[in-house]
């Protein structure tokens, strides 16, 4: 016979091994941000570029594994505006990722590197290449960050954190 201790002792165990399984019930999978950065995992930070009727934002989601993802827009006077998200890498001061976006009515796929400078984050520029229909920078080495978009820190808009 199965005695009442025993018995609390099991239920205790199911519940708990049922509060520690966090799974997505749709698909078998753990929770994801929409970058592909596990939810809970990092924190979001955001900055801005503003100058005489150009701006651009930035999100920056860091993960595990110095993974980032995050939130990339333009919107430069008297040129379409684009839109996307980037995947990439941090190493040490420097974001190297590609940003997926929409321009003109079609998907582009280019790399982007942004290097920290002080509270914020300079994107690079430079000379660039096409590779099966993915525009990446010749030589990264190479790379301009005096006269790239300075991004200043912001306060995330409701519903980008």
């Amino acid at each position: 016979m199965i005695s009442i201790r025993h018995f609390l002792s099991f239920s205790i165990f199911v519940c708990l091994l049922s509060c520690n399984s966090h799974k997505d019930t749709a698909g078998g999978q753990a929770d994801t941000t929409d970058d592909g950065i596990p939810a809970g995992v990092g924190n979001s930070d955001c900055y801005v570029y503003q100058t005489k009727g150009d701006s651009a934002f930035l999100r920056i989601d860091t993960g595990k594994d110095d993974r980032v993802a995050g939130e990339l827009s333009y919107d430069f006077h008297e040129k379409d505006r684009n839109r996307g998200q980037f995947t990439g890498t941090l190493n040490g001061d420097t974001i190297l990722a590609r940003y997926t976006f929409q321009a003109e009515g079609s998907e582009s796929i280019r790399e982007v590197v942004f290097l920290k400078k002080g509270s914020g984050w300079v994107e690079g520029f430079g000379e660039v290449k096409d590779s099966a229909g993915v525009t990446l920078f010749k030589d990264r080495s190479k790379l301009d960050f005096e006269k790239g978009l300075h991004f200043e820190p912001s306060e995330c808009p409701p519903g980008k954190q």
